[in-house]
């Protein structure tokens, strides 16, 4: 997944570049959600990789009874980066009910690693669901949900368009 192929997507323009799109950071998705990421269109299976060096902390769709069932970020990654910076990978896999195509193998929910920039966390799917709508992700609508954190995987966000500009990968 290079930045560049997904540079000129409308649908990524944040709120600091104008009127956000459907994909984009701080894009109104109800009265009470804004989308704190930008939504990275894939392939079932295409690997996601650290941005940086850091601790991965893996987790799976599901959560307690009585609840919703499932998880919204679905199978999701948690990086908090070396930087400080930190930074949330959502809708991994494609099965909600199983992790075993959403995180490397050997890999379960509840682990925490050390990773390198470019080692692989996960894989791309569409587990989880709309926080607005309350529906699970169809499986035609496979993305990576990218969230970036620069004060710690816990702090304010930021856009992640600007994050990839910044760290030199092309335009176009």
């Amino acid at each position: 997944m290079a930045w560049s192929a997904y540079a000129g997507d409308r649908d990524l323009i944040g709120e600091d570049d104008g009127e956000t799109g459907r994909g984009g950071w701080h894009f109104r998705r109800g009265p009470n959600h804004v989308h704190r990421g930008i939504d990275l269109r894939s392939a079932v299976g295409h690997e996601v990789v650290a941005v940086e060096d850091g601790i991965a902390e893996y987790r799976s769709a599901t959560v307690l009874p009585g609840v919703r069932g499932w998880n919204a970020a679905g199978h999701r990654v948690r990086l908090s980066g070396r930087s400080g910076a930190g930074y949330q990978y959502f809708h991994l896999g494609s099965h909600m009910a199983s992790t075993v195509d959403a995180f490397p193998p050997g890999v379960r929910s509840g682990d925490v690693h050390a990773v390198r920039a470019g080692e692989v966390l996960g894989y791309a799917g569409h587990t989880g669901g709309s926080v607005a709508t309350g529906l699970l992700i169809p499986a035609s609508a496979v993305h990576l949900h990218f969230q970036y954190h620069p004060w710690g995987v816990d702090g304010e966000d930021r856009n992640p368009a600007r994050l990839f500009e910044r760290l030199g990968a092309p335009k176009d």
